[in-house]
């Protein structure tokens, strides 16, 4: 399997604490004593410590510091873990570090195992220079240089977290004079909320700029971390942005399975030749369903245009914990659906695109 979608992971192990691995992101003392009460009741929780504590070998109530101990050669741990899950290739969001470089994602390639492709997340840049005060017309600019020089500084895509900034109803029509007033319009509120207009023109500019680069766009789509707003999160709201010549030109990849908006996702993917869904993160959390939402996608988009990853993060037991919950749904609707009468060669087909040849094809392994 090669994964779609993942971030970086700690540099060196010790004993796992399962309920930091958790949507919810404050950094208090009675916040982190909440997690840790509650941790234990969610059902991700609960069948991430059977399933590590058969893979260490003790009990759930010993996984803690048994993975401290197995960990103590942190690069054979974490590559143990890549192995015994089938991830072969990861597309990697370095996320918010905006001097994030590609030596970096090198560096992790090596720790991992196997082969890495980075891709350039836009809003570290944009945030930084409206917190600077730079005007409209040189964040594009930035924008545009950035994107330019990505390719020769070994990227292989973008990606845009504009959800969780201004929301995903972006208006096309938005101008530079717009995006100059709302900015000056948006100064008092905090940086991520400023500049609804600019936001939303910069990403139809960069949209022109990835299909002139011939490199996909990642959009996140659906559910994320406690900073998001999810009302602003649907799919749905991007139809407008899609419907203009930079949204149809560009390879737009909708991530995150747009939870819980799966089936708006499958039909935006049917609908527009140049949109994918890519699977993750859901696994993480909604694992009993895991499968049932793969189906909701996969019986009504092109197969041919799903990719299936983790959104593994900060510990390597995610994309672990990711990549066998993926695999075992698809298996769940391969079964349902060779019941139904699908030839084996296709499902074959099928499989092998979803979870290998339409990333790497993409992403260019």
């Amino acid at each position: 399997m090669i994964d779609s979608h993942g971030h970086p992971i700690a540099d060196s192990g010790g004993a796992l604490d399962l309920s930091a691995i958790n949507v919810e992101l404050a950094t208090d003392d009675a916040s982190r004593a909440v997690r840790q009460q509650s941790g234990p009741s969610r059902l991700s929780h609960e069948l991430l410590g059977v399933r590590l504590a058969a893979y260490l070998g003790c009990s759930v109530e010993e996984v803690p510091e048994a993975r401290g101990r197995a960990s103590s050669d942190w690069s054979g741990y974490v590559r143990g873990l890549f192995a015994d899950c089938g991830i072969t290739g990861m597309v990697l969001d370095p996320g918010w570090n905006l001097d994030a470089t590609t030596a970096q994602a090198a560096s992790f390639a090596q720790m991992v195992g196997c082969p890495v492709r980075p891709i350039l997340r836009l809003e570290p840049l944009i945030d930084r220079m409206i917190a600077d005060g730079a005007g409209a017309a040189e964040v594009l600019a930035g924008v545009e240089q950035a994107m330019q020089d990505a390719p020769g500084s070994g990227y292989f895509g973008f990606k845009t977290i504009i959800a969780y900034r201004t929301g995903l109803a972006v208006d096309p029509g938005a101008t530079l004079a717009r995006a100059e007033a709302s900015l000056r319009e948006s100064a008092a509120l905090p940086v991520r909320r400023r500049g609804k207009a600019l936001r939303d023109l910069a990403l139809r500019s960069a949209l022109g700029w990835a299909a002139e680069l011939h490199l996909p766009f990642q959009i996140h789509t659906g559910f994320g971390d406690s900073e998001i707003r999810l009302a602003e999160a649907n799919p749905l709201l991007l139809e407008e942005l899609l419907r203009t010549a930079e949204g149809m030109a560009a390879t737009v990849l909708l991530i995150h399975g747009s939870y819980p908006w799966h089936e708006e996702l499958a039909y935006l993917t049917l609908a527009k030749p140049n949109v994918h869904a890519e699977l993750s993160m859901f696994n993480l959390y909604s694992v009993a369903t895991v499968a049932d939402r793969m189906e909701r996608v996969l019986e009504l988009a092109p197969t041919s245009r799903v990719l299936c990853g983790t959104d593994g993060h900060g510990h390597p037991e995610t994309f672990w914990f990711g990549a066998h919950l993926i695999r075992e749904g698809w298996r769940t609707v391969r079964d349902r659906w060779a019941v139904q009468g699908a030839r084996s060669s296709w499902l074959d087909e099928v499989e092998l695109a979803i979870m290998d040849g339409n990333t790497r094809s993409l992403y260019r392994f």
